[in-house]
């Protein structure tokens, strides 16, 4: 069983502030440093790094090599990357004091993928047995879900940023949605004051083909499928920056579904390696390997 990424691929510029910056105002920054990002990059590596098979398909420009030698070399295919004649795509990234972030991405060469593309890469997967996953960091969204749905593949989507077109993407032939708590009220059509369980409710009555995974910050995650609810906690560590943490989670509970594993160790695992991944700075960088997890969870 293996996951095949649709993801973006970016070149993080991050600056260390204070406080995030007000509209009009221009403040200091303390630190800047040039990391390895995109929410499909990150979730690749957590993949490859859980230690499943995971083939990232996407594009960069001349600019992004070391994007590329980066998912090599956490172990993710990368035999299906396009290097384009493009700038690749990057963000910006404002982590304040309190580890907290906010991000402005340009899509580059995450916006440029083709139909012809699409095929290419969805011909390598196995029906009835591996997962697509996909992002909204890279264009033809709608497409890629149709076509996996299609071919028999089950469609893994975590709708961030969330699209604008929402109701037009073809989410009935999704399968397993992967949402914070922001994402998922949005999803369900309720208030985000509605408490986590009614949002729950909610999405899983919209979507009952689905399995949804919602992560709630610091009050854990919530998982459903076919009424089957499931719960964890976080493991409380000390915040640098949480960046890559709904990254991390992503890939290691998909991992953990390739391994057989059961909804409770998904999630116990997946959680681990989340805190381990906001104790660090960085997005990519601070992503465990399956042992430091383990090790995590030994310790506990």
């Amino acid at each position: 069983m293996k996951i095949i990424n649709f993801g973006s691929l970016n070149i993080d510029k991050t600056y260390q502030v204070q406080d995030f910056v007000n509209p009009g105002q221009t403040i200091f920054a303390s630190s800047f440093q040039t990391f390895a990002g995109g929410k499909g990059l990150n979730q690749s590596i957590s993949i490859a790094r859980a230690g499943s098979k995971v083939i990232h398909a996407g594009s960069i420009g001349e600019d992004g090599g070391f994007l590329l030698e980066l998912l090599k070399a956490s172990g993710a295919d990368t035999s299906r990357i396009q290097i384009l004649d493009a700038p690749s795509g990057h963000a910006i990234i404002e982590v304040n004091a309190s580890g907290q972030n906010r991000i402005i991405v340009y899509g580059g060469t995450n916006q440029m993928l083709t139909e012809e593309y699409i095929d290419s890469v969805l011909d390598l997967g196995s029906p009835d047995e591996d997962i697509v996953l996909l992002q909204n960091e890279t264009n033809l969204i709608g497409s890629i879900i149709a076509k996996a749905h299609q071919k028999g593949l089950s469609v893994a989507f975590n709708p961030s940023p969330m699209p604008s077109d929402l109701e037009k993407l073809p989410l009935h032939c999704v399968d397993y949605f992967i949402v914070n708590e922001i994402e998922a009220a949005q999803l369900a059509g309720v208030s985000a004051t509605d408490t986590y369980e009614d949002t729950l409710s909610a999405l899983t009555q919209k979507y009952p083909q689905a399995a949804i995974l919602m992560t709630l910050g610091h009050h854990g995650v919530l998982f459903e499928k076919d009424r089957d609810r499931h719960s964890h906690p976080i493991f409380r560590v000390e915040t640098v920056d949480t960046t890559a943490a709904g990254d991390t989670f992503c890939g290691y509970f998909l991992s953990a579904l390739c391994r057989g594993s059961d909804i409770d160790t998904a999630l116990k695992e997946s959680s681990a390696a989340s805190a381990i991944a906001v104790s660090r700075q960085g997005a990519a960088p601070s992503i465990p390997s399956y042992q430091e997890v383990l090790d995590f969870l030994a310790s506990r």
